[in-house]
């Protein structure tokens, strides 16, 4: 069977917790991350590990994210809140942070704006096609 590997890397509070429980149907209401956490499901016959990586701040999900995964995943979803624009800003500074750690290991990597719900009724949309284009995602993805 074939395994696929996505890591969901973002500062805190952009709701990459409550985006894997989404994925992975799960009803419960997710907390703070405190540690990594490994979740598997199966999507189209296909073996899928969703890492999700604790940290408030760039550089410590960075060093989280080195300690708990050193090599290769399939894709990289950077995630940041649509209302927020400092947390778009951390992806810039989290991908450096990688990259200067000597860290690229993975295949692909997308660009996902969260809480979009919430965007929309405060009017508030904070776009992220200049730094897609500078951390090399193929796509800016945006997400409930």
């Amino acid at each position: 069977m074939t395994r696929r590997t996505v890591a969901v890397l973002g500062v805190g509070g952009v709701g990459k917790t409550t985006y894997i429980f989404r994925t992975l149907n799960l009803t419960l209401k997710p907390r703070a991350t405190l540690r990594p956490g490994i979740y598997r499901t199966y999507i189209g016959g296909k073996e899928v590990e969703l890492i999700d990586v604790p940290g408030q701040l760039a550089v410590e999900v960075a060093r989280n994210f080195s300690k708990a995964w050193s090599f290769y995943v399939d894709l990289m979803i950077y995630m940041y809140d649509l209302t927020d624009q400092s947390t778009l800003y951390a992806i810039a500074e989290l991908h450096s942070v990688l990259l200067d750690r000597g860290i690229s290991p993975y295949h692909r990597v997308v660009l996902v704006g969260n809480k979009r719900d919430l965007a929309e009724e405060l009017g508030v949309f904070i776009e992220g096609d200049e730094i897609a284009v500078s951390i090399d995602a193929k796509k800016n993805i945006l997400s409930n």
